[in-house]
């Protein structure tokens, strides 16, 4: 093993993990040693390839097993239902059992054969799983149909008599009850329930691949955002494309106008403005100049700029917001786990029942069809204590409640957080686009005593013509709107990050912040009042001093979103603890928070820290939901228990969230909350009918009603059994499709 670091800015291919043994990982693609499961990559890079090769395998597989096993299974339970038995009098009984034989060999050979070997690999490690019993019940079944169809052709003494129940009486021999047929008949192997095991047993596992790589693609939104080549400058002034996992910390990247930002590092020459939107989500450009800091993926504005590399490749923080958002999907929905606990104890229960039967029967069954009895009801037992509707107990009900959902204008992604939004104690919100619609825009003009807000509003614009910043661009626009003349202005000077400054008929005009305007020599009559009121309110102040005064304030508004203030309402009184994470400045959060009710409030911070908060919280023992709605919250959605995206924020925010509010109505999670409550009681009722159903039906199939005057089960009875089983649980969830949803 080699434990050398690999260089920095060098990608290096993460190990392959298995979902259901956390501790169990790999250097190449294959199958869990301990479990069986196929192994997926425990992290990935913006630039990964997805593969899904066990979901593509299984798919074919499962079209396969449905052009065998539906003639396999209607040929078969036709023809038992049938009082003339059509389609054995038409074939022949030994050429009906080569059809079938013929149809179910390939079933189990082939469409089973994954089954088979995570089964193998279970029964290895003594780790049961549901693979077990279902490897064996499939094994157990198939071997005794094939003898049985050999016995039928060579002629020999049938395995078990096709014999109706009321043909079977119970006889006294030396005090002991035994059961005699009365009449030997033709062989009934177990095909129909083979096949029925089988297209369960892969109809469930396509359904839960096909839910779990819906998640990945969320990797691929990130992917177009970092550049794949940076513009190096090299020694001698020449300028070299290189492929950007091989650029080094230290050397100079050269940015044109609109170009994506391909490293994380510092401004060296040029003044530009920033878009860092898809990483911190603050809703306006930053204006940078030398010395400032730029992060990969980031969009130049419209000026060129040379940038010194700090972190590159696998060391962005972009490329570190993938890896989070890659680890943060490796896991699996509770009914899945709860499932898992249930086999683990289940399997060996059921293995030690077809023991006694198989045992109980040689020793005490009838003479000469002792060993006969204890083969069938050995292998009835392993057939009918298969839960195959114990695969389709919660992903049933989580499809049906997502379909409820959608209805509702709630879309689930998977079965996770469908299942933990009910269990939700804590929820975090973003500001930026999800408690505030995400577009400032001017609201209001604040005149000084003596003045006009026509006039400031002039004042301003004369300065700002010709800005790049969304501010002073919509300060322009209004200033057009209104028709106002706007004059010309000279020495016209912009100072990063304060505000711009200029000469207008002749007297000096300075547009930003407080301390930018008294710096530029206006320090009478500031407006202080005024400006805290607004800010309180969340709201962005732009200070306009015209000579020695402040002449006015231009006041910008984010609103907020309709509904936000009522959601915030609804869930503190449902008793969740409410928080507020924002990439944005301190003093404007705390404004919007205090608008909506929330008094926790976490100010400027980055995705990665937001990843922590939510983590920090879930370490505490909270189940946490987390609101967002850009490419900044992509980490902290993922990793929350539950991640919850509007309809209007970005498509890497909508992929990685769990939940999806179309409307971009906050107040749609009560609704979800409620669903998902009566979605986890329908799951619990599911598991409860699957197993509880098997349990009772192990003793019939183990003979216990033949001495009664009961018959033994047989394949037509194992395939009722599985069915219904399966409608059971089908019925008990499609009561989530008429589920009252609230307004």
């Amino acid at each position: 093993m080699n434990n050398e670091a690999p260089p920095t800015g060098v990608h290096t291919p993460a190990p392959w993990v298995c979902r259901s043994c956390h501790n169990v990982t790999g250097e190449q693609p294959g199958n869990c040693p301990s479990c069986g499961a196929a192994l997926e990559r425990g992290a990935l890079s913006a630039d990964t390839t997805f593969s899904t090769p066990e979901r593509r395998t299984v798919t074919r597989l499962l079209w396969l097993g449905f052009a065998l096993g539906i003639p396999l299974i209607g040929l078969g339970v036709f023809d038992a239902i049938s009082p003339s038995r059509p389609v054995t009098e038409a074939l022949g009984e030994k050429v009906f059992l080569l059809v079938q034989a013929g149809l179910c060999t390939p079933l189990v050979l082939v469409c089973a054969g994954p089954i088979f070997r995570r089964a193998w690999r279970s029964i290895r490690t003594r780790r049961f799983t549901l693979d077990t019993l279902l490897g064996l019940s499939i094994g157990a079944a198939f071997v005794y149909s094939s003898v049985a169809v050999v016995y039928a052709w060579s002629g020999a003494q049938p395995l078990q008599p096709r014999a109706p129940a009321t043909e079977l009486r119970p006889e006294l021999e030396g005090g002991v009850r035994a059961v005699a047929p009365t009449q030997r008949g033709t062989i009934d192997p177990f095909f129909e329930s083979t096949g029925m095991i089988v297209l369960l047993a892969l109809a469930a596992r396509a359904i839960e691949l096909r839910a779990r790589d819906r998640a990945a693609t969320a990797l691929q939104q990130l992917a177009p955002l970092a550049p794949r080549t940076a513009r190096v400058l090299l020694v001698d002034g020449t300028e070299e494309d290189r492929d950007v996992q091989l650029v080094r910390p230290g050397e100079l990247v050269r940015v044109r106008p609109c170009e994506r930002v391909p490293v994380d590092g510092i401004i060296r020459e040029g003044t530009t403005t920033i878009d860092e939107s898809m990483l911190t989500g603050e809703s306006t450009r930053a204006e940078r100049g030398p010395g400032g800091s730029v992060l990969a993926g980031s969009e130049n504005g419209l000026r060129a700029i040379t940038v010194e590399a700090t972190r590159t490749g696998s060391d962005t923080i972009l490329d570190q917001v993938v890896g989070l958002v890659s680890q943060a999907q490796q896991r699996r929905a509770e009914f899945q786990r709860t499932t898992d606990r249930l086999v683990a104890w289940y399997v060996p229960a059921v293995l030690v029942a077809a023991l006694a039967a198989f045992v109980g029967w040689a020793a005490f069954g009838p003479a000469g069809s002792a060993l006969t009895y204890a083969v069938v009801c050995a292998v009835g037992v392993l057939v009918v204590a298969c839960p195959c509707a114990a695969g389709l107990a919660g992903s049933v009900a989580v499809v049906l409640g997502m379909r409820r959902a959608a209805g509702a204008g709630i879309l689930f992604r998977d079965a996770a957080a469908l299942e933990r939004l009910a269990a939700v104690d804590t929820v975090v919100f973003d500001k930026t686009g999800t408690l505030t619609e995400g577009r400032p825009r001017l609201i209001e003009i604040i005149p000084n005593i003596g003045t006009s807000g026509n006039h400031v509003l002039a004042l301003a614009a004369a300065v700002e013509r010709g800005t790049e910043h969304p501010l002073g661009l919509a300060i322009v626009w209004e200033a057009v709107n209104r028709k106002l003349e706007i004059t010309p202005a000279e020495s016209v000077e912009g100072v990063l990050g304060k505000g711009v400054r200029g000469l207008v008929d002749g007297n000096r005009v300075s547009v930003g912040r407080l301390g930018f305007i008294q710096e530029s020599g206006a320090h009478s009559e500031l407006m202080p009042s005024e400006a805290r009121a607004h800010r309180q309110r969340g709201h962005v102040v732009v200070f306009v001093g015209a000579g020695p005064r402040c002449t006015g304030l231009i006041v910008f508004n984010d609103p907020l979103r309709l509904g936000a203030r009522g959601a915030v309402e609804g869930l503190r009184a449902a008793g969740l603890k409410l928080l507020l994470a924002t990439g944005d400045h301190a003093e404007t959060a705390h404004g919007v928070a205090q608008a909506v009710g929330i008094t926790d409030v976490v100010a400027d911070a980055l995705p990665v820290e937001k990843f922590a908060i939510v983590q920090k919280l879930k370490g505490e023992g909270r189940i946490v939901a987390m609101c967002g709605d850009g490419i900044n919250d992509a980490p902290a959605l993922v990793a929350a228990d539950v991640g919850v995206a509007l309809a209007s924020g970005t498509r890497t925010a909508i992929s990685t969230a769990g939940i999806t509010l179309v409307h971009s109505d906050l107040q749609a999670l009560g609704v979800a909350r409620e669903l998902s409550r009566a979605t986890v009681r329908t799951i619990r009722r599911n598991l409860i009918l699957a197993f509880a159903f098997n349990v009772v039906a192990i003793p019939i199939a183990a003979g216990a009603l033949v001495p009664f005057g009961g018959g033994l089960i047989n394949s037509v009875w194992g395939t009722a059994a599985m069915s219904f089983g399966a409608l059971a649980v089908l019925a008990n969830s499609a009561r989530l499709a008429f589920y009252p949803v609230g307004k």
